[in-house]
């Protein structure tokens, strides 16, 4: 029996309908996906259709249609259930409308056939796959974004404006995280990272400011699994402005990272409190050890007529005299509310109520300014009020005391956290421009290791 050969079939010697089209070839039958063939069995094996629903070549194994090829550039879809589970060949690939990723089935052999002992698995090298990294990411610097003085952390909107054209500003590994102002940022790779961060400066009076108070800087290095997600408070500077007696500045918003993946603090930078008067209310001395944002986990406070009491490790400052500051949120509670003077200092608030900054004395100015010069900056600061300005945000919240025209000393400045390694804790060491905002502004630096 002599051997059929497809290539001498043509339109001239061969004419049958649906069978060949002019001198392009053979031509298969063509069905839709539901009207495949049945019946089929094991020596039909062999025989080719082109289903014209998913445009693709289809042979019979034998058991099975088979889909061997697209007449277009789109990959076979699939999600997590229907992906394939038998029959895999090393490089199979396909879309997962699951997970919006290219999937690739590597074989490279059985365990002590390669070098690495790597077992066959369904990989993404594009993201979702074991050992792949869901974006590329070597080092970046989270910003306030916000203005100085703003009590409130920047919407979604400034957020994904501020961080345009970054990897992971793609609605999915970077999104709004609690509350306003809380940025959610999502690991790409398991692995060592590096955490820095600076609280922000307390408030200081454009006219008879005493001296500026700098937010903590915190170091720490943290391992992290692919998927973490941080939830990050950056710090807000103090209001500030130019005022009658000097004393009217916030506190300091302090800087937070949170894995809300497992629920645990990671480290707290406390911002600084806001400065006194330099020629009102010098019944009391000027130190600064207290108001500087702090390398221990409590909040700074300062007795001069009246001494706080001080809060317990982890909640909001306390406050204590007349006509005094705000205290400064903590992580577990928000900061003691001060002394009023046509209107109350409010304490700033705690990490799990927002972060918001307090409120502070507003005898002066016009309504339509807001009174913003003496607000407490986002993360915690506390409100500036007539003898005493507010106390800075942090892990324990700063205190403040004051006495009316009498006493005025600066308020406390935030306490700080570290559960890292290789840390370094520095009271008052953010007095830079890391953000590339203004001098002293909170910042939270990620560094892969």
């Amino acid at each position: 029996m002599s051997e059929f050969s497809s290539r001498l079939l043509s339109a001239t010697n061969i004419n049958v309908s649906g069978t060949v089209t002019g001198a392009k070839g053979i031509k298969v039958p063509s069905v839709t996906t539901a009207n495949r063939p049945t019946g089929m069995t094991g020596s039909h094996a062999g025989a080719l259709i082109y289903d014209n629903e998913k445009e693709t070549l289809c042979v019979w194994s034998g058991s099975a249609w088979v889909e061997v090829g697209r007449a277009v550039d789109v990959l076979p879809t699939w999600s997590d259930s229907t992906r394939p589970s038998t029959n895999l060949t090393n490089g199979l690939i396909g879309w997962n409308t699951d997970t919006n990723n290219i999937d690739i089935y590597f074989d490279p052999g059985e365990p002590g056939d390669n070098e690495d002992e790597i077992e066959a698995a369904w990989i993404n090298p594009f993201g979702g796959g074991e050992g792949g990294e869901l974006f590329q990411f070597s080092s970046f610097t989270f910003k306030s974004i916000v203005s100085r003085g703003s009590r409130n952390g920047p919407n979604s909107g400034q957020m994904t404006s501020e961080y345009s054209g970054e990897p992971w500003n793609d609605g999915t590994n970077f999104t709004q995280g609690s509350y306003q102002g809380y940025q959610l940022w999502t690991v790409p790779k398991d692995g060592n990272y590096q955490i820095e961060a600076g609280g922000a400066r307390g408030g200081r009076d454009m006219s008879y400011g005493y001296t500026d108070y700098w937010g903590a800087k915190i170091t720490g290095t943290f391992s992290l699994t692919k998927g973490d997600q941080l939830e990050m408070v950056v710090g807000v500077g103090g209001g500030q402005y130019y005022s009658p007696h000097g004393n009217e500045t916030g506190g300091g918003g302090g800087s937070f990272v949170k894995n809300s993946t497992s629920n645990t603090l990671l480290l707290v930078a406390g911002g600084a409190g806001g400065s006194p008067s330099n020629n009102w209310g010098w019944g009391c001395s000027r130190p600064s050890s207290h108001a500087q944002g702090q390398s221990g986990q409590q909040g700074g406070r300062y007795g001069c007529y009246y001494d706080a009491s001080q809060p317990s490790t982890g909640y909001g400052g306390n406050t204590s005299g007349n006509y005094h500051g705000g205290g400064g949120g903590g992580y577990l509670s928000g900061g003691q509310n001060g002394g009023g003077h046509c209107c109350t200092a409010y304490g700033g608030q705690g990490f799990n109520n927002g972060m918001v900054g307090g409120t502070g004395n507003c005898c002066y100015g016009s309504s339509g300014s807001g009174y913003g010069w003496n607000y407490g900056g986002f993360g915690g600061g506390g409100g500036g009020q007539l003898s005493g300005p507010g106390a800075g945000g942090g892990y324990t919240g700063g205190c403040t005391s004051g006495q009316w025209s009498s006493g005025s000393t600066g308020g406390g400045g935030g306490g700080s956290y570290n559960a890292g390694t290789s840390t370094t804790n520095q009271a008052g060491g953010n007095t830079s421009n890391t953000a590339n905002t203004y001098t002293g502004d909170g910042y939270i630096k990620i560094t892969a290791q």
